[in-house]
């Protein structure tokens, strides 16, 4: 009797099993997925931003600083922006060195050169004087601009910043640097001799 039920709920069970394999196999006849090889539409990505542009050139010191109502806003600006160099610098008059060396005589001076100050040989190596051009390249990027210069500052981005701190720079220097001649201005667009201007219609011959 014990034999005959166990067969039965195996019997019972077997007969589930093959059951259920056969309602799959109805249903995937039935229903047959049919997935294309290649999809049908591929979204198109496109970056969005401001377009890459080349280098800028040099600020124009000779047009800016020429003008004296906004140098004095320039350098009251500067003066403002020195606040981050004093960690490392002074700019008073026979101010101590610091991480730095002092900065009152800066503009004008030969690079790598202050009485008291030792310099990075790069540094020492590089030749020129701090004028216009070159403080603002320095202050872009020290380490761009000076391989191996001991100065961790990462410099100053910001070209309406630099500006302002070159302005600064030279009102307490009393060294005297010429103003470079102003850039030469961008020629306006000519339109074609005998072209007709936009909106009117050429008159014929």
């Amino acid at each position: 009797m014990s034999d005959l039920r166990m067969n039965s709920i195996l019997g019972a069970g077997l007969a589930a099993v093959l059951g259920v394999m056969v309602v799959g196999v109805g249903a995937e006849t039935l229903i047959h997925p049919n997935y294309p090889e290649k999809a049908a539409y591929l979204p198109e990505v496109v970056a969005e931003g401001p377009a890459q542009e080349g280098p800028a050139g040099p600020p124009d010191f000779g047009r800016l600083f020429a003008d004296e109502a906004g140098l004095a806003e320039l350098i009251a600006r500067g003066e403002r922006v020195h606040a981050q160099c004093v960690s490392c610098h002074t700019f008073e008059a026979g101010g101590a060195e610091g991480i730095g060396p002092n900065l009152h005589d800066v503009f004008g001076r030969a690079v790598g050169r202050h009485a008291g100050y030792s310099f990075s040989e790069a540094m020492a190596a590089h030749g020129g004087a701090w004028d216009y051009l070159a403080l603002n390249e320095f202050l872009t990027s020290p380490a761009s601009a000076v391989r191996g210069t001991k100065m961790a500052f990462a410099g100053l981005r910001n070209e309406q910043d630099r500006v302002a701190i070159i302005a600064y720079l030279r009102s307490i220097s009393p060294n005297s640097v010429p103003l470079p001649a102003p850039l030469p201005e961008a020629a306006p667009t000519e339109t074609t001799e005998g072209a007709p201007a936009e909106g009117e219609a050429a008159t014929p011959g």
